[in-house]
């Protein structure tokens, strides 16, 4: 029998590995499940092989065409952390890329309390600067010294890595300093694999192209080498092995070998590569949707007519790297995902944790105690008692055990809990099905729902109902579908390049060029390595567009015939209405090329697939029941429901809900009200049955229970998610789009925030406005004294929208973001010296700018006449008011899903189940009064320290804030317009983050919070108080209650650090006469927290992230000559402080530049025997006056109109975190580990009281006669200051102008105060205080 006939596809599970057996010119297939060996996974993949030709005729002399191989090897190497050493060649000034890692910390507000940072995939002690530098458009600065390079690489050789990736700034613009690096590097190291990011990944964004290209060495040796086995072990056996990529396509072993990286992803891009081929292309049904549910996860994809859609970016774990691949989206939800009810909240949480394969589920009897996702479905009748062929026996009296543990939590009865686990896990699922559909743009209602996976059919029924997706379509063999999916998959490579430019600046040829080229390349990769003939080919040509000043692109098919016969438009054309498809708008603004792509494919070979027998009736037999089982639907038991062998069912066959259909891989659940139809091709397919009483979705009745809460709350969590997804990836102000400076609220008709973060802004809102409120009605303003401090300075612009169902009002909507720019005294509207708000730009009251629809444009043209960027204004209010739009449909959905009264019960209940969960951790508090103050340096005028002050007490379950003792409001910018609504939602997140991090925030606790702010304060300026200097008080903020809950608590006793934001702005005019205009926002050291280091320059604001500096020096006049941590700048602890940032600007066009920064007097405080991290220095180093020997200036913490050269340098340091508990009880290894990777110096390892014997190697007897020493001269524990400041304001002020450069200044009260808060009694108390006549 010739091999020419056979292709084997096979799919590597974490428990199984599946093949399926496809006899090209029969269509028959035969399958096998064997369990996987992670050890070594060729060996499972030759043992199935065995097993199933086994069972062909002559299957010992079967040659294999080809084993189409989907593989876990690269991810399991990523997850499991056992890939291979890896050293990185960075660009001299840049050693710290992976480290600092954009800077972002996950998640939401005081997130950074509790967030593990992963460690770098190639340690920074193995990290090599190279010297040499290319400039943004390719040109080269800079030489790449290749001698200094190759010393370097020396001093690593000794450490015998197993891959090397070279990633220098700039390459994607011009490999030719990464192509000799590699010569050096092989030189050094010649049996040692090398990946360069100009081959890896082409595009723009040094972090990206980075971590891709370290993933891709990261995983090679090991990837390599099982390849090369597996070749081994099928020489004779098989005459082609190829490898599923990520984007579903496939690649030979060489090409695979050297760009693993692109297959990362393989597993789940089998599944959707399955449900096309035996659905799409064998059915009527092109449009699916696909959910592949396992044991630990489910992961959902799109196909739309035939073709799953792609996006450019994989997630592994904590990893985003930038490599094509399905849009699969996944979410903690499998059969082994634990339930569980927090003490706090009382709520029902599933996932994402998980019982995994050991100890697995309850029911599986192998030590599970834990109620999973599995056992409620053994619960409810839902599962056979014999599983994989009758092999495997659950233990259901064990899963009832479980579950009844659930329902005690909830107080509720064993059936309920079980479908509240089902339902919480659904909406999980469904979350994602959402992400993929109609956050794409698309209505679910179009597709089909495709389940497949252990667990995917046992869902698929109430997945299909909550989308309204039909028919749901359950595969032959959905255990196995991904090995079917490999089987009859093509290969495939694509190329791309960076292209970036404006649209209409563009020629056409120049774009027809570049795909030309590009073409040329993939032809030759697609004939040369992976045996494809240029006839048998065929290719797709993409575009990445985006309007001018957007960051992220969305990719366009591209014909090149179109573009030919109708020029530059049809890209145009192409691209708005793919704008406005996925986010609801398109702008008249510039478009711009970011990147050009070709991929190509082999031309597809129908196979034919063998089609069931014909049954002679459509009522099967009542024989070919396996068995029988009882179920249960909203606590209802259905008896005598069958189970049938789906192996035995025919075509044509129907069965009626409630049945189950079982087979070796996997089961399907029908409901009552539902039907499923068995297709010619063996496909399960489930409709409604119309006229026939269905399980609802949810409870029809107006009674409350704990998983319609449940449920309603995960839904909020997914629209507000929705709302950030669409603000990153469509604004125009990096403040917005990278830094994530925008804040989103939904809130119920009254104002109160239900989902959101900086607390509600409508409260302010609805207490002033007097005029009407109807549908259609959008409002703006960015006045903070308009809505009591709700938005906090004249940047942040808040649209708010009424969402009504007919005339009822349900919900608001609402969403502010920072401006780059709102007119004012300076450019990025941000002045230092302000003496008053109007100085600061345009003030917008609340304004009604649409009305019932219908916008107020003319109004509008004046706010934009009076910024300096309004094209970037005019995107950003579209963006601000497309996604509060989104959320309103979202409200609108939710409110028609589940009914006027469920709807309005379940948000009271929510708001209600918030301020319980507070009230517990109140109650938990000791009594007695906590003090806390800490202070802002200046006030840019020379006047300060500027103290904040709070007492926080507990009152029974009440907490009460008093900031009586904050100085009075300044004559400057630095107030800060406290929201006290704000404030409180401040405090929730702080006290839920740490207990149950899963919560949806909302203002249901805020009675149990008082405030006093007194007025006239700095945190309560009187109008026209300038206010655009008050990001420091917001950081500040985060430091007094770390302070004062510290005291109290010990899970949030942690140190100062990096908790505001220092401002950066740079402008002025081109030679060529175009304006430009920079703000950017640094970042420090993280403090040092119970659970370990601060991370090193990072935010701890949620999830912002550093702008590329790529894309900084393409778009600006500017280049970074250095972006560092600094050694030694986090506070030595037992866990030590996070390092500050250090970054050198080199401008390249004259212009000014503002600074707003602080702690360069102060220190950020050490605790509990930690010392206070480094302070903050800037220096601008005129070398336009003096090359050699320029005149460097110390610059003040907070200026305006600073005039720069061509060829100045700013040098930028801000602080570090400060240190917890005692540095000599810091493990002296990690202290010599951290000297070897640059983050402590020598000598600042003695303040750990280590001793090193040289640069790395750790000297343990002078290590400990040094802590010795040491110990015998500190204070003993109960003498120590729980906060260590660095010394008193005396001590700081009188090294000031030796330590720092520059003078001390003045306190407050040693300066006349004006305003309007003088005649206040607060004032007036507070000159008294400090000994101050009724004159000064």
């Amino acid at each position: 029998m010739g091999y020419l006939s056979y292709r084997l596809g096979v799919d590597v599970g974490g428990t199984f590995t599946d093949l399926l057996l496809l006899r090209e010119d029969t269509g028959e297939t035969w399958r096998a499940k064997v369990p996987s060996t992670p050890e070594d996974q060729s060996r499972a993949v030759i043992d199935g092989k065995d097993q199933i030709l086994k069972n062909v005729q002559d299957g010992a002399d079967v040659v294999l065409h080809v084993v189409n191989h989907g593989t876990t090897v690269a991810t399991n190497a990523i997850l499991e952390q056992k890939g291979a050493k890896v050293a990185l060649v960075v660009t001299e000034g840049f050693k710290d890329i992976l480290q600092t890692r954009r800077s972002q910390v996950p998640g939401g507000l005081a997130s950074w309390i509790i967030w593990p940072k992963p460690e770098p995939l190639a340690p920074l002690e193995l990290t090599i600067e190279a010297p040499g530098r290319l400039a943004a458009d390719g040109t080269e600065i800079r030489k790449l010294d290749q001698y200094t390079l190759k010393e370097r690489l020396e001093t690593i050789v000794e450490q015998k890595p197993d891959a090397i990736t070279i990633s220098l700034i700039n390459s994607y613009a011009n490999p030719s300093h990464e192509q000799a690096a590699r010569k050096v590097v092989e030189e050094v190291f010649p049996n040692t694999p090398v990946s360069i990011s100009s081959e890896v990944l082409p595009e723009l964004m040094e972090y990206e192209r980075t971590i891709t290209t370290v993933v891709n060495s990261y995983v090679e040796p090991r990837v390599s080498q099982y390849l090369n086995n597996l070749l081994q072990a099928l020489e004779g056996k098989a005459k082609h092995l190829r490898i599923l990529r990520s984007d579903g396509g496939l690649a030979s072993v060489r090409l695979a070998s050297r760009f693993p990286v692109s297959w990362v992803l393989s597993g789940p891009a089998g599944g959707v590569t399955g449900a096309v081929s035996i659905v799409a292309n064998q059915t009527k049904y092109k449009n699916l949707i696909t959910i592949d549910m396992g044991g630990t996860s489910t992961d959902v994809a799109l196909v739309e007519n035939g073709a799953p859609r792609i996006r450019r970016e994989t997630k592994i774990g904590d990893l985003v790297v930038k490599a094509p691949s399905i849009d699969v989206r996944t979410v903690g939800a499998g059969g082994g995902s634990i339930a569980r009810v927090p003490e706090v909240t009382k709520a029902l949480r599933v996932g994402p944790e998980s019982a995994g394969s050991v100890p697995g589920p309850a029911c599986y009897g192998k030590g599970g105690s834990a109620a999973t996702v599995t056992d409620a479905n053994a619960v409810l009748g839902y599962l056979p008692a014999h599983l994989l062929g009758g092999a495997f026996t659950l233990d259901v009296e064990k899963a009832r055990k479980a579950v009844q543990q659930v329902a005690d939590g909830l107080g509720v009865g064993l059936y309920e809990a079980a479908e509240g686990i089902l339902k919480v896990s659904n909406e999980t699922m469904y979350g994602a099905l959402r992400l993929v559909s109609v956050e794409q743009g698309f209505d679910p209602r179009d597709f089909s729902l495709v389940a497949f996976g252990g667990a995917g059919p046992l869902h698929a029924n109430a997945l299909g109902k909550l989308l309204g997706a039909y028919p749901v379509v359950v595969p032959p063999s959905p255990g196995v579908l991904c090995a079917f999916g490999d089987a009859t998959t093509l290969l495939r490579h694509e190329v791309g390049r960076s292209h970036i430019r404006l649209l209409r600046l563009t020629d056409m040829d120049d774009i027809l060029n570049g795909f030309s080229e590009l073409l040329a390349e993939v032809k030759a990769v697609m004939r040369d390595e992976q045996g494809v003939a240029e006839e048998k080919q065929r290719h797709i040509f993409q575009a990445d567009l985006r309007y001018s000043g957007q960051a992220n692109s969305v990719s366009i098919d591209v014909d090149l015939e179109s573009l030919k016969s109708e020029g530059i438009s049809s890209l145009h054309d192409r691209f708005d209405a793919e704008h406005t498809k996925l986010f609801t708008y398109s702008l008249s603004t510039d478009i711009e090329i970011v990147n050009l792509r070709v991929i190509a494919e082999e031309v597809k070979v129908e196979i034919p697939l063998k089609h069931l027998a014909q049954a002679e009736s459509a009522t099967p037999s009542r024989s070919l029941a396996s068995a029988e089982s009882t179920v249960v639907f909203d606590n209802k038991e259905y008896h005598h429901c069958p189970i049938w062998d789906r192996s035995s069912l025919l075509a044509g066959h129907v069965l009626e809900g409630p049945c189950v259909m079982t087979e070796m891989d996997s089961n399907t659940l029908v409901h009552p009200g539902f039907k499923a139809e068995i297709d010619p091709a063996g496909n399960v397919l489930i409709w409604e049955i119309e006229g026939k009483d269905q399980s609802p979705v949810i409870a029809t009745n107006t009674a409350l229970d704990t998983v319609t809460v449940d449920i309603f709350e995960n839904a909020l969590r997914n629209a507000r998610n929705e709302m950030d997804t669409l603000m990153t990836r469509t604004t125009m102000s990096p403040a917005i789009r990278e830094q994530q400076d925008e804040f989103n609220v939904i809130a119920e008709p009254g104002g109160k925030m239900i989902v959101g973060q900086f607390g509600s802004f409508i409260g302010g809102f609805l207490e002033m406005w007097r005029d009407s409120i109807e549908p259609g009605d959008i409002f703006l303003t960015n006045d903070p004294y308009s809505v009591a401090g709700a938005v906090s300075h004249h940047n942040d612009w808040l649209v708010l929208i009424p969402i009504f169902v007919g005339e009822k009002l349900i919900a608001w909507t609402a969403n502010f973001g920072h401006m780059t720019d709102v007119g004012g005294s300076v450019p990025g509207s941000l002045p230092c010296a302000a003496s008053s708000i109007f100085e600061e730009g345009i003030q917008i009251p609340v304004t009604k700018i649409a009305s019932k629809g219908v916008w107020n444009t003319d109004l509008m043209e004046v706010i934009y006449r009076n910024v300096r960027l309004p094209e970037w204004n005019r995107g950003d209010v579209r963006a601000l008011v497309a996604a509060c739009e989104i959320a309103g449909r979202r409200m609108t959905e939710l409110y028609q899903r589940f009914g006027s009264t469920l709807y309005f019960a379940a948000i009271e209940e929510l708001l209600n189940r918030n301020r319980k969960a507070v009230g517990s951790i109140i109650k938990r508090m000791p009594e007695d009064p906590a003090y806390f103050e800490d202070w802002i340096d200046d006030d840019g005028q020379g006047v300060g320290p500027w103290k904040i002050a709070c007492t926080m007490t507990r009152r029974e379950d009440r907490l009460e804030f008093d900031f009586s003792g904050t100085d009075p409001q300044s004559p400057s910018s630095i107030n800060f317009y406290l929201s006290i609504a704000m404030f409180k939602m401040f405090v929730g997140i702080y006290l839920l983050v740490v207990y149950d991090p899963s919560v949806v925030a909302n203002d249901g606790f805020h009675d149990l919070i008082d405030v006093n702010i007194p007025e006239g304060s700095l945190l309560h300026p009187i109008r026209p108080a300038a206010l655009s200097c008050r990001t420091h008080f917001l950081g500040r903020l985060m430091d007094i209650l770390s302070g004062l809950l510290g005291q109290r608590a010990p899970e949030f006793m942690t140190a100062a650090g990096f908790s505001d934001s220092p401002h950066f702005m740079y402008s002025g005019y081109r030679q060529n006469g175009e304006w430009f205009q920079l703000y950017w926002i640094g970042f420090g050291g993280i403090p040092a927290r119970p659970i370990g280091d601060g991370p090193d320059g990072h935010c701890l604001w949620p999830a912002m992230k550093a702008i590329p500096n790529e894309f900084l020096e393409l778009y600006y006049p500017l280049r970074i000559e250095e972006y560092n941590t600094v050694a030694d700048s986090g506070g030595p602890g037992m866990y030590r402080g996070g390092n500050a940032q250090r970054i050198f600007w080199r401008f390249l066009e004259e212009g000014t530049i503002s600074i707003h920064d602080d702690r360069w007097l102060s220190k950020p405080w050490g605790v509990l025997g930690g010392e206070p991290g480094a302070r903050s220095t800037k220096t601008l180093v005129r070398y336009s006056q003096n090359e050699d020997e320029p005149p460097r200036e110390t610059l003040g913490s907070k200026q305006d109109h600073i005039k720069v050269s061509n060829g100045d340098v700013l040098e930028w340091v801000t602080w570090g975190g400060g240190g917890w508990k005692d540095p000599l009880e810091r493990d002296s290894e990690v202290v010599a580990l951290e000297v070897r990777r640059r983050l402590v110096t020598v000598e600042g390892a003695r303040r750990y009281g280590v001793v090193l014997q040289s640069a790395s190697t750790l000297d343990k007897e002078g290590t400990r006669k040094l802590r010795d020493e040491m110990k015998a001269g500190q204070m003993h524990g109960d003498e120590r200051e729980v906060f260590n400041h660095g010394g008193t304001w005396e001590e700081l002020k009188t090294k000031c102008l030796e330590e720092t450069g520059l003078p001390p200044p003045k306190a407050p009260w040693e300066v006349p105060l004006r305003g309007p808060m003088t005649q206040l009694p607060y004032f007036k108390t507070w000159k008294k205080d400090h000994g101050l006549d009724g004159n000064h």
